[in-house]
């Protein structure tokens, strides 16, 4: 016996819109590869191949984090070796008009000079970029230094002052070239030195190790408690702040003597400084180009194994195009078959 069925209108109606659903989700995926130029759905296409993938992406991702991070160093790098060159250039100016007077005139000539230079010493030393105080060594949160004649009285200017006092018990007319010699290394010994440094600065004597490679690392800081600066900073005080003026004329000469010998030191001091942050500023841009090819060749496997050819997808684009075109067509077609039509 022979039996007939029959067809719903809806179904009929509904069965082109669910591929249209179907064809749109594939046309959406085929538009995000033309645009990202990888598979819409790495896992699916990839399946166990996904694990070197990630692998790959999070080494370049590594790298670029590096390359960010070395990219800080340099910038403190740079910064702190401008600041180095202008310091490095007031004490070889300070040394050169030192030797250039005589020495019965030097006392009354550098006092200003002195003064003027020391402040800007501090000034310098208090240097920052993007938010870090450079020569904190690794503590940059705070400006290293208290300016020596700053306000309130610095602890450096309370000790100079306190030992300018009990060295000279006579009075500054009565002293000797002896006893100024003491008083100066008396001030090499405490408030210059290393510990009595630390009453003025709140840097750190530990400087910045940076990561720049996987493999390296470098020195990308400086500290305020560097030797050369002390020494500067001893001889910009010795020309402005004991009252050389005020001495005998012996007693000047072992003063003078004793800045020229400080301002050498530290301008020596100062070239070793800047070279050895050029050396860190040298590994980091050699570390930055091997990390760049090191880069490019990992982009190159990423894309060899999560990457898409645009033509291909942009062909089927325009293939999904057409055949949701032909379903809106047929979609048409099939809401146009009703009994009305055939009735009237």
């Amino acid at each position: 016996m022979m039996t007939t069925g029959f067809i719903s209108s809806l179904n009929l109606w509904n069965a082109p819109r669910a591929g249209v659903s179907r064809l749109q989700n594939e046309l959406a995926d085929a538009f995000r590869e033309i645009n990202t130029q990888r598979h819409a759905d790495i896992g699916a296409t990839l399946g166990g191949g996904v694990t070197d993938a990630f692998c790959l992406r999070r080494q370049n991702a590594v790298l670029a984090a590096l390359t960010q991070s070395n990219g800080t160093a340099s910038l403190r790098l740079e910064t702190s070796q401008a600041a180095l060159k202008a310091i490095q250039t007031d004490a070889d100016a300070m040394l050169e008009e030192l030797l250039a007077l005589s020495v019965d005139k030097r006392a009354a000539a550098i006092v200003t000079p002195a003064a003027t230079r020391l402040a800007t010493l501090a000034a310098s030393l208090n240097t920052s970029a993007a938010g870090q105080f450079v020569f904190g060594g690794i503590d940059t949160e705070a400006p290293p230094l208290v300016p020596y004649g700053g306000s309130p009285t610095s602890a450096t200017r309370t000790a100079v002052q306190t030992a300018l006092a009990a060295a000279f018990p006579s009075g500054k007319i009565n002293a000797t070239a002896a006893e100024m010699t003491a008083f100066l290394d008396a001030l090499q010994a405490g408030p210059f030195s290393a510990t009595g440094w630390s009453q003025s600065s709140g840097a750190s004597d530990q400087t910045f190790e940076s990561r720049i490679s996987l493999s390296e690392t470098a020195t990308t800081s400086a500290s305020a408690n560097a030797a050369p600066l002390r020494d500067l900073a001893l001889a910009y005080v010795i020309g402005s702040d004991i009252g050389l003026s005020d001495f005998p004329a012996e007693v000047q000469a072992a003063a003078s003597a004793r800045m020229i010998d400080l301002l050498g030191r530290a301008s020596r001091g100062l070239v070793q400084m800047q070279a050895d942050l050029g050396i860190s500023q040298s590994r980091i841009t050699e570390a930055n180009l091997r990390m760049d090819k090191q880069s490019k060749i990992l982009t190159s496997q990423i894309l060899l194994r999560e990457g898409v050819d645009p033509v291909e997808a942009k062909s089927r684009v325009d293939a999904l195009n057409t055949q949701i075109q032909m379903s809106y067509g047929l979609t048409a077609q099939l809401r146009s078959l009703n009994l009305i039509h055939y009735l009237s």
